[in-house]
């Protein structure tokens, strides 16, 4: 049944000034860095968490979220990137799922808009692949090639944050399952990695790829050229998730995976490590041969730094910082390589238990490099229940 809540406008609360800014760079950003800075963009008239968005034909498309009262809702929305407004498209999911990445692949039939797996209202790490298209509205289950990911313990495998797009073709990395699901499976991570091919035959889509070196879930995935790069993510001790530093990368085609520099320490909490966040590559324009992290999850809670990582000097700069921390964010670059505008929208806050509603922008400042500064800004967010997996 299609679930409705209340606009965000009647329930969002001014809760003051965030904490921090972020963490003061520590020996200043490297020669490579560029500062990006984050503005307030239009507020979304849902609050949405445990989610993601895509661009296509000049829109943001939504498929559906966590709300603010932790159940999960199906529908599907869109923001006109010109006209910034939000739009119900009155579609649904056919599965209605949190914690997933939207992959945009072309298939036989057009354009669609991925995910894979997720957890149901009730808790249930569940393996299907479903897919929307955005020019006729419609959408699809792919009963014959649901996402074979396991964890160690033989559990269904939640991928998550952890899923991005190279020629076409969706890869998976790592994934988590939890003894709070529902039915109860093992606190346990995942090292392997999986591709999807849109174009496959039936039943043949998924093929096995090289296993991580450290095996996690909800890792943060970004793409330059044709290398992955799988950023922090979690372990699972006992159903506690620790955010990890360990980086990765791995050259479509090659052998097996390589470790990258591990990711720096920020907050107050003294944190190596972080995890369900959204980063960007880049391969041109003012932040070409970077990855740039929009906030850093640190489960329960979260950090506003953003961070960003230079291939040929294989060094983490902080660069700045989101107005308001948040993790489980929807991330997409609404402009272009040249121009690029990271959009993020909602996620939980900072202390892990409210759902916001609010979204920022950021550009690149090029030619100007981050100092040893704070950034402080007003926070709306809508009430929500505390922050389950």
């Amino acid at each position: 049944m299609r679930m409705r809540f209340a606009r965000a406008g009647s329930i969002a609360l001014v809760v003051g000034l965030v904490l921090s800014g972020g963490a003061a760079l520590a020996g200043g950003a490297s020669p490579a860095a560029v500062s990006v800075k984050f503005k307030s963009g239009p507020e979304a008239p849902f609050g949405g968490t445990r989610f993601d968005g895509a661009v296509f034909d000049g829109k943001v498309y939504f498929l559906g979220f966590r709300t603010v009262d932790n159940t999960t809702d199906g529908s599907i929305w869109t923001y006109n990137i010109a006209k910034k407004k939000y739009t119900d498209t009155k579609d649904d999911m056919p599965v209605p799922v949190s914690n997933y990445t939207v992959a945009v692949l072309k298939d036989k039939t057009g354009t669609g808009l991925y995910i894979i797996g997720g957890r149901d209202n009730d808790g249930a790490t569940i393996n299907t692949v479903q897919v929307y298209y955005p020019k006729s509205g419609k959408s699809a289950v792919f009963n014959k090639d649901k996402f074979p990911g396991k964890t160690p313990s033989d559990c269904i495998s939640l991928p998550a944050t952890g899923v991005t797009v190279v020629d076409n073709k969706a890869y998976v990395l790592g994934g988590m399952s939890f003894s709070t699901s529902i039915p109860a499976c093992v606190d346990d991570v995942s090292k392997q990695t999986w591709s999807f091919d849109p174009m496959g035959k039936e039943g043949k889509k998924w093929k096995a790829g090289p296993a991580l070196k450290t095996a996690r879930g909800y890792i943060t995935p970004a793409v330059i050229g044709k290398t992955i790069y799988a950023i922090g993510g979690d372990t699972n001790d006992a159903g506690t998730l620790n955010a990890s530093p360990k980086v990765e990368s791995w050259k479509v085609g090659a052998s097996k995976w390589a470790s990258e520099t591990n990711l720096p320490v920020v907050g107050d909490a003294g944190i190596a490590g972080c995890d369900e966040s959204q980063a960007f590559g880049f391969d041109s324009g003012p932040l070409a041969g970077t990855v740039t992290m929009a906030g850093c999850g640190q489960w329960p809670n979260a950090d506003p730094s953003v961070l960003q990582y230079s291939v040929k000097k294989s060094k983490w700069s902080v660069i700045g910082a989101l107005k308001e921390a948040r993790r489980n964010h929807a991330g997409m670059n609404i402009g272009s390589a040249s121009k690029p505008q990271l959009m993020v929208l909602g996620g939980y806050s900072a202390d892990g238990s409210l759902v916001l509603t609010t979204s920022e922008i950021g550009t690149p400042a090029s030619g100007k490099m981050m100092g040893s500064s704070g950034v402080a800004g007003q926070r709306s967010a809508a009430a929500g229940s505390a922050s389950t997996n």
